[in-house]
């Protein structure tokens, strides 16, 4: 089955069409929501064909590219459990997006086509099974993402879209370097075999490298992915891409980019390379520590609703991070033995994050586009004015503060439940910026939607929330709840996939 190619077929030749149309918004949205949808449809097609039972990779595909003496490039994809959760987060979000931007009238033909063309790049990332298709699907994502920002951003578009270019692109390198590390290892050890940028065969042989090696090449991968998420020290593009950041772009990047470094640390650096995995636990746990603490702590001092956002992903996505250290820290490099349950977490959190920061961007972009600013000092009594806005908004706060009965709730508890399986009470150092996280959301919400009508905007003028930003927001507040509610409809099949996936490792040190 064509499925995932379809996909992203439909995504480029959407992109393609709109480059060649004229700036028509009327016309332009149209052919953006029908080149998204479509992949939409096929992507709850695939939630719903899933072979729950199987973990391996289903609706696969596999053609060869290149193919020389000494050098083959495959194009090959391929869905499991791990990259279900994302490639319908990919779809759902990005046609969200598009609904969401239906007013978007400046150059309106470009901006739509960046959009698809983000959500093919990031598509690609998650489906991928080969080191040299990854990075292109990889890099595929920048450039859109880099002109979103500098043409539909704000004041400090300039600044900010070169900052988030030179910080992922700088990364990106050194994740490519050690792709070709990987790649010449491997072949330096197994002469005889076929050239590959598998990722899967490379993983089935990798644990077996030498331990120096895999020490240089986890952390030239872990360097890659971690500044992707971003991780503490490596995050300062993070707030200044999003501040000034189109609405539409704020949410691709916190909902999806951000879990393309993520993603690669589960898919890549630690099944590939387990002894370096475990040599770097430490600074991991750090890392993820320091990041949960940072994130939440610089966002009870922010102003800027979107920026208080921004920061606090810094915190979930270190929660994300936790996880991972983890696992990292039940893996036997020896044996390959890993507790799968740290994974697992990990992944669900990702999808967790990716639909509540969607419903929060979008809640900061309606206040922006009817209220005229985002400086909580000057809003307030916005409930009155903007009730639909107001209840959506609370809905996506409550999940990010971790209310039960939502995705946010059942993803961090399940964070926190590793986190003590691993490290025992040394948990009360993150679970306390639960306390923190939820000052900062009331204490926002009380500051820019209740209290007294606010003094300094002209309040007759706001008016509630129109129907292309409501809906968007709805439709994920549901999908919020029913995860919330369920969540071992996403569970189940990651963690079966985690297990059936890293015993690839475990397989190759027998």
């Amino acid at each position: 089955m064509f499925l995932i190619s379809l996909m992203l077929a439909f995504l480029l030749a959407g992109f393609v069409v709109l480059i060649a149309m004229p700036a028509d918004l009327r016309k332009n949205r149209i052919v953006a929501a029908f080149f998204s949808a479509v992949p939409l449809i096929l992507g709850v097609y695939m939630l719903f064909s899933f072979n729950y039972g199987n973990p391996a990779y289903q609706f696969s595909e596999h053609y060869t590219w290149i193919s020389t003496a000494y050098f083959r490039i495959s194009y090959a994809v391929g869905v499991d459990g791990i990259a279900l959760p994302m490639v319908f987060l990919t779809v759902l979000v990005s046609f969200l997006v598009v609904l969401f931007s239906w007013d978007v009238g400046h150059r309106s033909n470009q901006y739509f086509s960046m959009i698809l063309l983000v959500e093919a790049g990031v598509l690609g990332v998650f489906t991928t099974l080969n080191y040299f298709i990854f990075y292109i699907f990889w890099e595929l994502v920048l450039v859109p993402m880099y002109f979103v920002i500098l043409i539909w951003g704000s004041e400090k578009r300039v600044y900010s879209a070169t900052k988030f270019f030179i910080y992922t692109h700088a990364s990106s390198l050194v994740m490519l370097l050690s792709f070709f590390a990987l790649y010449f290892e491997y072949h330096s050890m197994f002469p005889g075999r076929p050239f590959t940028f598998s990722i899967t065969r490379i993983a089935q042989v990798s644990p077996l490298f030498p331990h120096f090696f895999q020490i240089i090449v986890f952390f030239g991968l872990m360097f890659g992915f971690i500044v992707k998420m971003p991780v503490f020290p490596f995050h300062t593009w993070l707030p200044d891409a999003h501040t000034d950041a189109p609405t539409g772009g704020s949410v691709m990047l916190a909902s999806l980019l951000l879990k393309m470094g993520s993603y690669g640390l589960i898919r890549i650096a630690v099944p590939t390379l387990p002894y370096g995995a475990k040599y770097f636990e430490y600074l991991i746990v750090v890392l993820a520590v320091i990041s949960i603490l940072y994130g939440a702590w610089v966002s009870m001092a922010q102003k800027d609703l979107k920026r208080m956002i921004a920061n606090s992903s810094i915190s979930h996505m270190g929660l994300v991070l936790l996880a991972i250290a983890a696992a990292i820290f039940t893996l036997n490099p020896k044996t390959g033995y890993i507790n799968p349950i740290g994974i697992t977490v990990a992944d669900f959190q990702m999808f967790a994050h990716g639909l509540i920061t969607a419903v929060l961007f979008m809640s900061a972009g309606v206040i922006q586009h009817h209220a005229g600013t985002r400086d909580m000092d000057r809003l307030g009594g916005l409930a009155r004015r903007m009730p639909t806005l107001a209840t959506l908004m609370m809905g996506g706060f409550l999940a990010s503060l971790g209310m039960p009965g939502m995705v946010g709730f059942a993803a961090e508890f399940s964070v926190f439940y590793v986190t003590y399986l691993s490290f025992g009470l040394l948990l009360i150092i993150p679970i306390f910026t639960v306390v923190i996280t939820a000052g900062y959301y009331i204490w926002s919400m009380q500051r820019s939607i209740f209290g007294k009508d606010s003094a300094e905007i002209e309040m007759g003028n706001v008016h509630d929330s129109n129907w292309y930003e409501s809906l968007p927001m709805a439709i994920l507040i549901v999908i919020i709840v029913a995860f919330g509610v369920l969540p071992w409809f996403m569970f189940n099949p990651i963690s079966m996939s985690v297990i059936h996936y890293y015993s690839l490792m475990a397989g190759a040190l027998k």
